[in-house]
C-alpha cells in the first residue's frame, strides 16, 4: 500500500510539473526532461508513469478540464438560492474562470494545449467543458427571453468564448501592467495599441458592462457586471 501511494504521489507530481512546463513552455518545447527536472524525478521514473510527451499532454488537459468544469458548475450553483438567472450565471461563470485562469497553472496548461494541439486534432475544440456550459447557458437566456430580439444565442456563446481567451491570452504578455496600476493607465500606447491593462477580472468586468447592453433585453437586465 506505501508503495502504491508513492507511485500515486509521483505521479501527480509528474502532471503538476508537466502542467507548468506546458503552461511557460508550450507542447513543442516541452521536452521530458525538463518536465522531469521540473518534478525532480529521473527520466526513467517520468516515462514509468507516462511514456511519451503526448501522454503527459492528455492527462493534464483531463486535469484541466476536470478543474474548469467544477469551477464553471460551481459558479452557477453560487446563483441558485438567489434566483440568478441565466445571464447571472453567465458572468458570474465567466469571472470564476479568469479566476481560474490567474492561480492555476493547470487551468492555463489545458488552454495552451487546446490551443497548439487542435492544429494536429481538430476535434479537440469541442472537448471543453467551459465552452459547453457557456453555449448552455446561452441557449438557456434565449428560451427566458432574456437576449434582445434577433441576437443568436450561438454568437453569444462565441463571443463570449473569444473574450475569456483573449483575456487569457492577455495574461500571458510582459506587457500587462502591474496589479496596483490604475486602469487604464494614463499613457498614449493604450489608445495605440488598444490593450487593455489591469487586473484580469477588472478587464472582464469593463468587457462585460460594454457587451452587455447590446446582448441583453432591457425588460430583462438585473444583472450584476
Amino acid at each position: 500500500m506505501a508503495i502504491q501511494q508513492r507511485a500515486e504521489r509521483t505521479r501527480q507530481e509528474i502532471l503538476s510539473a508537466a502542467a507548468r512546463v506546458f503552461d511557460g513552455q508550450g507542447y513543442e518545447r516541452a521536452s521530458l526532461a525538463r518536465i522531469a527536472g521540473e518534478a525532480r524525478v529521473t527520466t526513467g521514473a517520468l516515462v514509468f508513469h507516462f511514456a511519451t510527451k503526448a501522454d503527459l499532454a492528455t492527462a493534464v488537459r483531463g486535469r484541466a478540464r476536470a478543474v474548469t468544469r467544477i469551477t464553471v458548475e460551481s459558479a452557477c450553483l453560487s446563483t441558485e438560492g438567489v434566483g440568478g438567472t441565466a445571464i447571472d450565471k453567465l458572468v458570474i461563470a465567466t469571472h470564476a474562470l479568469i479566476r481560474l485562469f490567474e492561480t492555476d497553472p493547470t487551468a492555463r496548461a489545458g488552454e495552451r494545449l487546446a490551443r497548439e494541439l487542435q492544429l494536429t486534432d481538430p476535434g479537440l475544440s469541442g472537448d471543453c467543458p467551459w465552452r459547453r456550459e457557456v453555449a448552455r447557458l446561452a441557449r438557456y437566456a434565449e428560451a427566458e427571453k432574456a437576449l434582445r430580439p434577433g441576437v443568436d444565442a450561438t454568437a453569444v456563446a462565441a463571443l463570449i468564448g473569444y473574450v475569456i481567451t483573449g483575456v487569457e491570452l492577455e495574461m500571458r504578455s510582459p506587457n500587462t501592467a502591474p496589479a496596483g496600476e490604475s486602469w487604464p493607465p494614463e499613457e498614449p500606447r493604450t489608445a495605440e495599441n488598444g490593450a487593455l491593462h489591469g487586473p484580469a477580472e477588472q478587464r472582464l468586468a469593463r468587457i462585460w458592462a460594454l457587451i452587455l447592453p447590446g446582448l441583453v433585453h432591457p425588460a430583462g437586465r438585473r444583472h450584476g457586471a
